[in-house]
């Protein structure tokens, strides 16, 4: 039975691959919009648009090049627009494991105090 998890998991910016994954979600919604007529007795609802917001646990050298231009894009007025692509480890699968990816940016970045090379930082991020 293949089993997938978030550890060992890795991120990429673009085609670089940066940090491992500790863990990641991601959450997908769909608005309910209201379309009930004047003369109705009960509300009704059609689909509406989607959106799509993720959290993951990032380690990552703090002396890599690309792993301080993607957190620090969160700063970024501009906004960053690379591909962002989550690697999922898939046990028992011989190619390793499954994707996701998109595009986006960062809407939090927390960083946490550690000993030794590693860092760990929490982000989340809207897909656009």
């Amino acid at each position: 039975m293949a089993v997938l998890t978030g550890a060992d998991g890795q991120l990429l910016y673009g085609t670089t691959a940066f940090a491992k994954c500790r863990d990641w979600s991601i959450t997908v919604t769909k608005d309910a919009l209201e379309d009930t007529c004047l003369s109705d007795t009960d509300r009704t609802y059609v689909e509406g648009l989607r959106g799509t917001t993720g959290s993951a646990t990032l380690l990552y050298d703090p002396s890599n090049a690309t792993a301080n231009k993607f957190l620090n894009s969160i700063l970024e007025t501009e906004g960053d627009t690379e591909e962002i692509t989550f690697k999922m480890n898939r046990k028992g699968y011989p190619d390793g494991g499954g994707t996701f990816k998109c595009t986006g940016f960062l809407t939090s970045v927390s960083p946490s105090v550690s000993v030794g090379d590693v860092q760990a930082v929490s982000v989340s991020f809207q897909v656009s």
